[in-house]
Formats: C-alpha cells, sequence, structure tokens
C-alpha cells in the first residue's frame, strides 16, 4: 500500500510513503499520519491511497487519527483554496486543521464490550499509554469502543452534514449603518435558529467588534452565542467546536479561523465589515477570508450576507452583475460637515491649526467628546537631518524610519527593526532633526499640553485593547478626545459628537489603486461607529479632495467602478503578486506558467 502525503511546508506536490502492515486498517483519505523526512518528522494529511508495491519508500511512522477531521466538502474547499492561491494543499490543511484544535485531550472511552470494561472512561491519551495507539485503534474499527467528549458529553464521530434543504447559494450586502446591519442580522438569525440551523457569523476581530457583536447578540439569543478563535482560551474554543459539528440552534461568532469549521445544520453564514483588514492572512497561507467563505456558502448551497457601511469595491461590483443583493441602498445621508484649508500641514509647521484648538475647546466645553483622526500612530516619520539632508534609514533593509517618542526608539517599516534614538545624524553628526510627518502620538501631546484637565485617549491598532477598558470606565457626560487612526472605527458604542479628519488626503499618496476606496472606506466607518453631528477636514491647500464625491455613497462607488474599468483594476482583473525567495531560474520559471494557467482558466 502507497499513500500520498501533503506536508505542512512550502512543497507544491505530496510525497508518497509505504505504510506497514499494522497501520494499513486505519489509512484514509484526509487522516493525518506521522511520516519521516529527511531528519524530522512531521504530520501531515493523506490525499491518495494507492494499492501498489511500496519497496524502496520509507515507511508512514503512525495514523494520528481514528477517522478523517476533514469531511468531504471542506477538503474541496481546502483543495480549491489551493489551486485559487496558488499554494500548497499541505499549508491549507495546516490551517483548516491546526495543531492547536487538541481534540484528544477532551476524549474519553465509552467501552461496548465487557472485555474492555477496563478502559470505560478512561481519557484517550491514558487508554493509548494502557493499550497502545495501534490497538486502540483496531478496537475503534472493530466498533467495540468508541469515543465521548468531555464537553458536550456527546460521541466523537466522523462528521456528518446534517440534513438540511439545500437551494442554490444566495447573498446578500447589508448596505447600511451599525443599527441596520444588526436588525438585518438579528432578523435572519431568528429564523435560522428557529429551525434548528446553526449560524456563522464573521466578524474581524475578537477583542472590540468581536465583543461588541457578542454582547448585542447575546442580548437578543441569550445562551446562543459561541466563539471559536485563536483569541479565547482553547477550552471554550474547543467546546464550539465539539459542539457544533453535533448540534444545531447556535450562533457561531470568531473571525477568519472559522474559514474550515466543521458546523452540521449550517443554515445563514454573516460577515460583518468585509473591508476590514483583518480578514487577510498573510503568514503561512496567505488568502482573503471573504473571498473563501463566499466559495463556501456557494458549495454548500446556503445563504450569505455581507454587511457594511463602506462594503468593497469588488463586492459593490457583485451587485450590479447580479451575483448579491442589495439590502438597504443608498447610505448617503445629511451631514454637518466642513473644509478647514491649510496652507501648510501639521507635518510642516508642527504646530497645531488655531481652528483646531478651537474645535476641541468648544466641544470639551459642552461637555462633549470629540475625534481626532490622523493616517499616521507613530510621534513622527520621514526623519531628516537639516545640516546634510541626509535621512534616517534603517541600516539592514534601507527602510524608512519612524520615532515613538513613548519608548524613545526608531522602528523601521519595512523589516520592522527597532533602533534606540538618538538626537543625532549618523552622517554628520548634527543635532538639527525633523520630522516631515506627524502622527497621533504627536497630537496627543499636544492636546495635552493645551487641555491639562481633559482626559485624552490615544486610539491605535496598538493601544486599541487597552483604551476600550478606560473608556468604558469614563462616565457617560464626562468631556474626552479621542486621538487616533482608523482603529477608532471600531469603537461602537462609544459616541463621538464631533469627528476631525486631520491631513486624511495624506492616503492617496500611500494607497496604490485601492486608495480613494481606502479613503471612503476609513472615514464611512468612523462615521458608522461613531455617530459624529459634525465632521471636519483639515486638509493642505495642495493636496485637497473632492469632498462631495466621498460623502455620496452612490456617486463614490459609481465613480470608482468606472475608473477602474477604464484602467483595467480589479473587479475587472485579477492581480497577482509573486514573491519567490531561494529559488532556481527553473522552478520560478515553472511557477509562473503554472500562474498564467489559472488566469487562462478563469
Amino acid at each position: 500500500m502507497i499513500v500520498h502525503v501533503v506536508l505542512p511546508i512550502p512543497i507544491g506536490k505530496s510525497l508518497s510513503y509505504g505504510v506497514p502492515d499494522r497501520w494499513r486498517p486505519f489509512v484514509q483519505t484526509f487522516v493525518r499520519v506521522k511520516v519521516p523526512l529527511t531528519r524530522s518528522t512531521l504530520t501531515g494529511f493523506v490525499t491518495a491511497v494507492d494499492f501498489g508495491n511500496d519497496e524502496g519508500l520509507k515507511p508512514v511512522i503512525e495514523v494520528e487519527d481514528p477517522f478523517p477531521l476533514v469531511d468531504p466538502e471542506l477538503a474541496r474547499l481546502a483543495e480549491w483554496a489551493s489551486y485559487y492561491y496558488v499554494t500548497p494543499m499541505g499549508l491549507v490543511l495546516k490551517y483548516a486543521l491546526p495543531a492547536t484544535l487538541r481534540y484528544e485531550k477532551y476524549l474519553k472511552i465509552e467501552a461496548f464490550s465487557e472485555d474492555l470494561r477496563a478502559v470505560h472512561g478512561l481519557p484517550f491519551k491514558k487508554a493509548i499509554a494502557l493499550l497502545g495507539k495501534e490497538a486502540l485503534l483496531g478496537h475503534y474499527h472493530d466498533g467495540v469502543i468508541g469515543f465521548r467528549d468531555i464537553l458536550t458529553d456527546r460521541p466523537f464521530s466522523p462528521f456528518e452534514k446534517s440534513s438540511v434543504p439545500r437551494c442554490a447559494s444566495s447573498g446578500k450586502l447589508v448596505a447600511g449603518d451599525i443599527e441596520t446591519r444588526l436588525k438585518y442580522y438579528m432578523d435572519s438569525i431568528a429564523e435560522h435558529l428557529a429551525r434548528g440551523e446553526n449560524v456563522l457569523v464573521l466578524v474581524p476581530d475578537y477583542h472590540v467588534t468581536g465583543s461588541y457583536f457578542r454582547d448585542r447578540l447575546g442580548t437578543r439569543f441569550p445562551g446562543r452565542i459561541r466563539w471559536y478563535g485563536s483569541s479565547v482560551k482553547a477550552k471554550e474554543r474547543m467546546e464550539t467546536y465539539l459542539r457544533v459539528r453535533n448540534e444545531g440552534g447556535s450562533v457561531i461568532l470568531g473571525n477568519k479561523s472559522c474559514l474550515f469549521l466543521p458546523i452540521c445544520r449550517e443554515g445563514l453564514i454573516i460577515v460583518e465589515r468585509p473591508e476590514d483588514d483583518g480578514y487577510r492572512n498573510e503568514e503561512g497561507f496567505k488568502f482573503n477570508a471573504v473571498t473563501v467563505v463566499l466559495k463556501r456558502a456557494e458549495m454548500a448551497g446556503i445563504p450569505i450576507a455581507l454587511g457594511s457601511a463602506s462594503p468593497p469595491v469588488e463586492v459593490f461590483k457583485q451587485v450590479s452583475d447580479g451575483a448579491l443583493t442589495l439590502v438597504g441602498g443608498d447610505l448617503s445621508k445629511p451631514l454637518l460637515h466642513r473644509e478647514v484649508v491649510m496652507e501648510t500641514g501639521i507635518s510642516s509647521t508642527g504646530a497645531l491649526p488655531e481652528e483646531l484648538v478651537a474645535i476641541v475647546a468648544a466641544t470639551v466645553e459642552q461637555k462633549d467628546r470629540i475625534a481626532i483622526y490622523t493616517p499616521r500612530k507613530d510621534y513622527g516619520s520621514h526623519l531628516k537631518c537639516l545640516d546634510c539632508k541626509a535621512l534616517f534609514v534603517c541600516p539592514v533593509c534601507k527602510g524608512a524610519l519612524i520615532y515613538q517618542k513613548w519608548r524613545e526608539s526608531l522602528m523601521c517599516t519595512g523589516c520592522g527593526k527597532v533602533l534606540d534614538y538618538e538626537e543625532r545624524c549618523v552622517q554628520c553628526g548634527s543635532n538639527l532633526i525633523r520630522f516631515s510627518n506627524v502622527g497621533a502620538e504627536y497630537i496627543e501631546e499636544k492636546v495635552k499640553e493645551i487641555f491639562k484637565n481633559v482626559p485624552v485617549f490615544r486610539i491605535t491598532g496598538d493601544t486599541l485593547r487597552e483604551k476600550v477598558k478606560e473608556l468604558s470606565c469614563l462616565p457617560g457626560d464626562a468631556p474626552a478626545v479621542l486621538i487616533g487612526t482608523q482603529a477608532m472605527s471600531k469603537l461602537y458604542g462609544f459616541r463621538a459628537a464631533r469627528l476631525v479628519m486631520v491631513e486624511w488626503e495624506e492616503l492617496r499618496r500611500v494607497g496604490g489603486y485601492r486608495a480613494g476606496e481606502k479613503m471612503f472606506q476609513i472615514l464611512h466607518n468612523l462615521l458608522d461607529a461613531l455617530e459624529p453631528d459634525e465632521v471636519d477636514f483639515f486638509t493642505a491647500r495642495k493636496k485637497r479632495v473632492d469632498l462631495d464625491s466621498f460623502l455620496n455613497f452612490k456617486l463614490f462607488y459609481d465613480d470608482e467602478l468606472e475608473k477602474r474599468r477604464i484602467a483595467g483594476f480589479p473587479p475587472y482583473l485579477r492581480i497577482f503578486l509573486l514573491e519567490v525567495e531561494r529559488v532556481s531560474e527553473a522552478r520560478g520559471a515553472a511557477l509562473v506558467e503554472k500562474i498564467r494557467a489559472i488566469v487562462s482558466a478563469r
């Protein structure tokens, strides 16, 4: 017997191994096996079995699972993801069934024969220690023992999709503010729970957006909310895994970790804010969770709802193509706004504009909250010596350096290296250093100098969790100043009466073909979360933008789609980013041809 095994390493083919007689009865497609590779031992997945001569092949060391933990439907999804993202199947399956999913820790033995009463009720690992792995698997396949998990007290057996009437997958784009979206979600969830089905709800993160949704949905559906993701404790995650593979009637909250979660009686998938960067996985298996979950819904024939105040242009295009039905429609609504044109930006003068100081003063005097957005999180960037004009660059990769005053350090935006900050030019020794671009840390310092008795919170991706806890302790009628990046768009429930966008137009310089889309999404997600009555735009005269095009929902999407059609950008074309490291020219050329074949086939 020969098995073909894919391993969790960047190799785009399976490896063949022989199967010793004692392990042959337990080998199945997509069962995990331990195999030798050079001088190490790895765990991989069996993708095919041949009944041929295995002489000369290295043997399988051990069969890991009593049965495949990846069901046929999820295996098809993994195969599609491997093809679509040009990623080895072993890396996709490693993500689908991570090593952290230690189901054996939560299993006990059920003995159906008097001869095996000694192992009845024993933990899985103790039973292996007593009988041996081979004997235990043999008894299971002979039907004289079974497994039961200790968290739900249900049998642990091969996953089978419970029968739910299937039809062609239907998709909705729910375009509306947070309350509109939540109402649609809750009404839809109630229908599916009433039928005993499970509902999967993807949210960008656990600690902020996820907690908000957990509270809101938990109020409507008490006792039905379950979280699955790497951010929760292993036992809670495992209980969700075990429960939803056996029974219906739950709302599963999670992030991209849920893509390959086996769910019986799966009735609906909801994706909140599909434009969020949290759905992108950049390590190992690189993918966009929204793309994969759309394919999952299509394969399973179940409805899906994407909800956002600023959906991705690619998603909105599917509405015009008829692939998604729009619910909610035009989000444009009257908004009191004004533009303050600065001759030079804060980045150039280093001082807060008088108009900005006056706006903050008037807001806190009324005991309201004000949020100030800036595209940068650190104290300053683009450091330059005023004497010799030399830029501060990373000594390792020559990337740009940013200054973080809170820890008196420089950090490379390219490789992430952190260096001690010395106010001295390494080229000429001068201490005349200028920051051409300033960020949230700098603005925070200046605001605190002016408004000494007002609580000031710096909200960035690094501080979000900590500051949310502090904000939750703030009295509801207490004034406050929030200063931060797009992380503030996750602050649902923390309303600010006024929003100030400082040098928001700088995003045009760094966003590539998606610059306009990114600007639109940041603005509207801030409006969605903070619900301000007024918004002020502080823009440099030379970098002004047409505000009307960003404040009108339909106008923006119609214009953006037309620009992309003319330029040949997504969603009209698919763009590949090919990163090749330490590979021969021949292998690199073969990979390019593989990608060309995929493109031609679409």
